[in-house]
Order: C-alpha cells, then structure tokens, then sequence
C-alpha cells in the first residue's frame, strides 16, 4: 500500500513538473518577442527636403552603414508595421487567440518582406499549438 501511494505521488510530481515546464516555454516566447519588438527603432518619414552636393566616386553600397564591433544592428520597421505586430502581439499575450491569429495572419499578407515576418510565423505557430 506504501508502494503504491509512494509510486501515486511521484508520478503526480512529474506531471506537474512537465506542465508547470511547459507554460514556461510559453511564456519566454512571448517575453522574448516582445523584447526585441521593444528594442527596435520605427521608422519616420522625414518631412523635411535636403540637398546635398558632391563628387560621385566609384558606387560602394557597403558604405551605407557602418559596422562597430560589438554592437548590434538597430533595425528600423515603418511605424504602422510595428504598430500592427505590437497590437497582434498584446492579444496574444492577453489570451486572445482567435484574434491574434487573425491580427498575426494579415500582418504576414500584408509584409511579405517584413524582418519581423519570421517571428509572425513563429508566433501562428505556437497560437496554433496551443489550440
């Protein structure tokens, strides 16, 4: 009878370890996405003309941006992009699944070329997961 009480209650811990894992998961996927939307800079359309003047020289498109060691890339996202990924993504978070993976889905058929498109996969990946 011990055996059998002893064999109940381990297997009901390793149970619970498994989901209590599980939701973890979850939630680092959804902490860590929305760091790095946290963590980039949206683009503004400058409404200001400049003119500049020079002497063309051999065109180098490697010149455009300039590479520091150690330090990381900012992306730049159009406002309304990221606004649309931001909101799809607080639904997400929120519980809201249905909403959010129709938020998720036209965010990807509206930004086929986006850099945050990966992560819109990822996400209707793991709402659908859940499901």
């Amino acid at each position: 009878m011990k055996r059998f009480i002893i064999i109940c209650l381990v297997s009901f811990m390793a149970i619970s370890v498994s989901y209590a894992e599980e939701g973890k998961d979850q939630e680092g996927f959804w902490s860590m996405l929305r760091s790095k939307i946290e963590s980039i800079t949206p683009k503004k359309k400058s409404t200001v003309t400049t003119a500049v003047g020079g002497v063309r020289g051999a065109q180098d498109e490697s010149a455009k941006v300039l590479y520091w060691k150690g330090k990381e890339i900012d992306e730049e996202i159009a406002v309304d992009e990221l606004d649309k990924f931001k909101s799809a993504l607080e639904c997400a978070m929120n519980g809201n699944t249905d909403e959010s993976l129709k938020m998720f889905d036209e965010f990807i058929a509206q930004y086929p070329q986006s850099p945050l498109r990966e992560d819109a996969v990822k996400a209707v990946e793991s709402l659908r997961e859940d499901e």
